[in-house]
């Protein structure tokens, strides 16, 4: 009878657990004005502690499979919105972004040092902490209908956080595998190639894609279908030959862009697909850590984070100027930038199943770090936005 019970549990505990972050969800955004993100995010980190949260080899793929659908659904709509023309007519906020990446990478490496890091482990958390979760960002964003130039910078900035975390962490794993072997082209060639065949990955995804819709006229209810099918097609794709799939979407959606293929405003976050796989996202994304169990860990995060977001506020808010904003518009981007989780531990996941050693010692001890921002940076970004003039104050029930 136990037994049944514990099978019926494992059944029914995920849809059980989706239904009430849902709830939850809607409660914090409608009567608090919490993102909604947020109380995925917890509705997550409480499951993990009530619950047993050992599963077998083949339910562990398939939701890693599930979690990297869903945050490409995002990389894809982020990369979908990105202007590469804009970045070439203005530089300074392609600078900006590149000099906030490398700043947070050096102030969150010092800082895991000085509290007693070994390096190897300060260059991973280092490189996770450059990325702004696409997931997060984009949520608050569309959840607020927000417009305006530090959204669109916000946007922009992180999909260059994503580029050079995945580039960090890449340098990472390869000086790792220098220490291992004691062979740089091994070490280089590892790093280069798989960024090469994510990014190929992506381009080889998208080449059909603009002949394929034109010569259908497919309506929009049909393009969204087909970019959902793109993006699960991608990380099945990368998946198999044991690439990013991350990097891929990205540069999936940037090439739809280029090909002048829309998403309309009522496409926005894939619509019901969209909000289901970004609620399982939260909860499965927030269930992967654990709560500090010692003061020091606890410390550790919070100085961490902390020194994350003033790296991102003090570099914006250096090349806003130049970059043609106020300064306080500067360091609002740089604040709207404070998301981290999704992307930092699905990368750090892919690199574990990719064989690299430090992995797990990192996950330990990023993962304060994650459960601070996962519950804080949604706000931080809200706050942003909000302090920008960028939102509609209400919504449309």
């Amino acid at each position: 009878m136990v037994f049944e019970a514990g099978r019926i549990f494992a059944l029914v505990g995920w849809p059980a657990l989706l239904l009430a972050a849902w709830l939850a969800g809607e409660i914090a955004h409608r009567g608090l004005g919490v993102p909604r993100v947020c109380a995925y995010a917890l509705a997550g980190i409480v499951s993990s502690a009530l619950a047993d949260t050992h599963t077998t080899p083949e339910t562990a793929a398939a939701l890693s499979f599930l979690a990297n659908f869903a945050l490409g659904l995002f990389l894809f709509e982020l990369g979908h919105r990105i202007n590469l023309r804009w970045l070439v007519t203005n530089p300074w906020i392609l600078a900006s972004g590149i000099a906030e990446s490398l700043l947070t990478f050096a102030v969150v490496r010092w800082i895991a040092l000085a509290m007693g890091q070994p390096e190897s482990i300060a260059l991973v958390l280092g490189a996770l902490s450059v990325a702004t979760s696409p997931a997060a960002l984009m949520r608050v964003a569309n959840d607020l209908r927000c417009s305006g130039q530090v959204t669109e910078r916000a946007l922009h900035l992180c999909a260059i956080n994503c580029l050079l975390s995945v580039l960090l962490m890449k340098g990472a794993i390869g000086y790792w595998q220098l220490l291992a072997s004691g062979s740089l082209g091994s070490a280089a060639w590892n790093s280069i190639a798989i960024l090469a065949v994510s990014v190929g990955c992506g381009i080889l995804i998208g080449i059909p894609l603009p002949w394929l819709l034109r010569r259908l006229h497919a309506d929009e209810r049909g393009v969204t279908t087909v970019f959902a099918l793109a993006v699960m097609l991608v990380t099945l794709l990368t998946q198999g030959v044991n690439v990013s799939p991350l990097l891929a979407a990205l540069t999936l959606g940037v090439l739809m862009r280029r090909n002048r293929l829309a998403l309309a405003a009522a496409q926005r976050n894939f619509g019901a697909l969209g909000d289901l796989l970004a609620l399982f996202l939260f909860v499965y994304v927030a269930s992967m850590a654990t709560w500090p169990s010692t003061a020091v860990g606890l410390a550790l995060a919070v100085l961490l984070s902390a020194g994350r977001i003033a790296a991102k506020m003090v570099a914006t808010a250096a090349f806003a100027r130049v970059s043609g904003t106020s300064t306080r518009k500067g360091a609002l981007t740089g604040l709207a930038l404070a998301p981290l989780s999704t992307f930092a531990l699905l990368l750090l996941e892919y690199s574990r199943s990719a064989g690299f050693g430090l992995a797990d010692g990192s996950l330990s001890a990023i993962a304060g770090m994650v459960i601070v921002m996962e519950l804080a940076g949604p706000l931080f970004a809200q706050w942003a936005l909000m302090l920008a003039g960028e939102t509609q104050h209400k919504e449309h029930y």
